[in-house]
């Protein structure tokens, strides 16, 4: 970046946007300034859930907000790409923001959103080799939504790590807890019976170490209730139907992947 670029992100006329996207030298870009640290009352209620129904890899992560949390992304992008997890390369640092390059591609839910009818499965899937890719490589994600997933020409990349789950958690409990973040942030799009999904989300979940497929299995006995909640998104809005789908799938009987 040229010492001109750099002082006219530094002295922005108005209020930027947070994160916002530029040309620089004919590379697409992504300029993410520093967001205010959260509210400690989210966390208290978060916390709470997770203690009410046993599952602490649900328990908040801090989310410093400021230079620390520009200084905890740019530590786990730094460390997952050196992993070899496809991420985005970092351009710029400065005090106040950062520079990233822009991942060319949609996120996975415009791809599952535009799968063909009874298709949407196959996109979803690629999602679930992702994560478990992701974990072989003794890595974690945190904010393993489905919008946090490009489809670049290459292969699944991730975008969005402004916080550390390992500053709450183990590696284990972190690793399970991307699994339902990950169901939790797409079952509500998939047109699949649940046996099905749940069929693939389990051969997904094989290799990955008992400690955490009994997390996630434990998981499924705590909050396979959620399945009674309602089903249409008017007027109880997508959280309730994505917290009803993942309920679904978890109180679903595991089926043997020979039959997907």
């Amino acid at each position: 970046m040229s010492d001109v670029e750099l002082e006219a992100l530094r002295h922005s006329s108005g209020r930027p946007r947070r994160v916002d996207k530029l040309v620089l030298d004919g590379v697409e870009a992504v300029v993410k300034r520093q967001r205010p640290a959260r509210g400690a009352w989210r966390a208290r209620v978060v916390n709470a859930l997770a203690r009410a129904v046993g599952l602490p890899w649900l328990q908040a992560v801090p989310a410093h907000g400021g230079l620390e949390g520009q200084a905890v992304e740019l530590r786990r992008l730094a460390g997952l790409a050196t992993a070899g997890v496809r991420v985005p390369r970092v351009l710029h640092v400065d005090p106040t923001f950062f520079v990233m390059e822009r991942l060319p591609g949609h996120s996975l839910v415009k791809l599952i959103e535009r799968a063909a009818p009874g298709q949407r499965v196959g996109p979803w899937k690629e999602g679930l080799a992702a994560i478990a890719d992701v974990h072989a490589r003794g890595q974690y994600l945190s904010q393993a939504f489905a919008r946090n997933f490009i489809a670049t020409p290459s292969g699944l990349a991730m975008i969005d790590f402004e916080d550390d789950p390992l500053e709450a958690m183990s590696l284990e409990d972190a690793q399970a807890r991307d699994w339902l973040a990950y169901l939790h942030s797409t079952l509500w799009l998939l047109d699949a019976p649940a046996a099905i999904t749940r069929a693939a989300f389990e051969a997904a979940l094989a290799p990955e170490a008992a400690s955490i497929r009994n997390r996630v299995h434990l998981a499924a006995k705590r909050l396979g209730g959620l399945r009674r909640l309602p089903t249409r998104r008017r007027p109880w809005g997508r959280e309730v139907v994505s917290l009803q789908a993942l309920g679904a799938l978890l109180a679903s009987p595991p089926v043997s992947t020979r039959h997907t």
